[in-house]
């Protein structure tokens, strides 16, 4: 039985970190990385951090779901794999998908029946169609899956948990014991942003920026260069509490994330990953995909254009006690035993 993974982002990558060698030691699994998020330190997040190798690289440095696809089709066909594994709502997941169509292969969709329900949302249309293509899905929470369940999707659907829950178990202790930059304060709020309708809109940004400058709380900002460049281009000046430092890896990031009192972000991972380290989360958007997290009060949504004061939603959250991982544990095991199971 042949399984091929196609991922291409990091966040792909680092939730795929501990399912992909358990399926090279059950299966004849090859992993392939389109490069959807290429960057020369990829290689480094792979090898140090997170000790998975791909077998084939792409470095596709796109996000044009038919030229990823026309990338990946020659290895497929040469590979031709009984099933393709493919995680989440990316554009190469997307590729991989019609791919594996193409060429008659079955689909595994690992994160399945995540919804933000809200079709302007680029991801939105993405997961439903993987779903629905989809023999195989793996749901991260009940939650996930009472809504696949409701839109009466054909394949065969198993509640496996989140995958981030492995990651987060796994490097937290080496994670907490790393030394934080000497810049940072001892006591912060970390922020995250990355959606472009935060950071390549001038007036969101602005928003935000002038949100963050409500609190007197510290906080930490690994900013990505995009940001940092149109944070310059608009003219938008930064808080003297917020702190920019440079993007990190994934395991010093995961350090920040330990050590912080709250997290304020527009990233529908890290809102997965503040429930599993139990932070609470303010999220930076109108909507989320991650309604667990919010049904069980680690979570609030304040979009840029709230025009209530973010401080005093910091100062409801920031003592917040989570009780409850909606995730699961002991993900990565369990999607393999079901498909050692399934796929005789």
């Amino acid at each position: 039985m042949k399984l091929v993974t196609i991922a291409g982002t990091r966040p792909e990558i680092i939730k795929l970190a501990h399912l992909v060698p358990l399926l090279n030691n059950n299966f004849d699994h090859k992993f392939v990385y389109t490069g959807q998020h290429y960057s020369p330190n990829m290689s480094d997040i792979f090898i140090d951090e997170l000790n998975i190798t791909p077998d084939y690289d792409l470095q596709s440095n796109t996000s044009e779901i038919n030229v990823i696809k026309d990338k990946m089709l020659p290895i497929l066909k040469q590979l031709q794999p009984d099933w393709v594994v493919v995680y989440g709502d990316t554009n190469s997941s997307m590729a991989a998908a019609l791919a594996a169509d193409e060429i008659k292969s079955k689909i595994i969709h690992v994160e399945a029946g995540v919804r933000d329900f809200d079709m302007h949302v680029p991801e939105e249309a993405l997961r439903i169609r993987i779903d629905e293509m989809s023999e195989y899905l793996f749901s991260p929470s009940s939650f996930c899956t009472a809504v696949l369940s409701y839109e009466n999707i054909k394949g065969k659907v198993f509640t496996s948990g989140n995958l981030v829950v492995d990651v987060c178990k796994n490097l937290s202790n080496i994670a907490s014991n790393k030394s934080l930059p000497p810049s940072v304060p001892k006591e912060f709020l970390l922020l995250t942003l990355h959606r472009p309708e935060n950071v390549d809109n001038p007036r969101n940004l602005e928003l935000l920026m002038n949100h963050v400058c409500s609190t007197d709380k510290s906080i930490v900002f690994p900013v990505h260069p995009r940001t940092q460049k149109n944070l310059q281009k608009f003219g938008i000046k930064v808080p003297s509490n917020v702190l920019l430092i440079d993007p990190l890896g994934y395991i010093e990031f995961l350090s920040l994330m330990l050590k912080s009192r709250l997290i304020l972000t527009d990233s529908g991972g890290i809102q997965e990953e503040s429930i599993t380290i139990k932070k609470p989360c303010i999220t930076l958007r109108h909507t989320s995909a991650r309604w667990e997290t919010i049904l069980l009060g680690s979570n609030i949504l304040f979009p840029p254009d709230r025009e209530d004061s973010l401080d005093e939603v910091i100062r409801k959250m920031i003592d917040k006690k989570i009780f409850k991982n909606p995730y699961g544990e002991n993900v990565a095991q369990k999607i393999i035993e079901v498909l050692k199971n399934e796929l005789k």
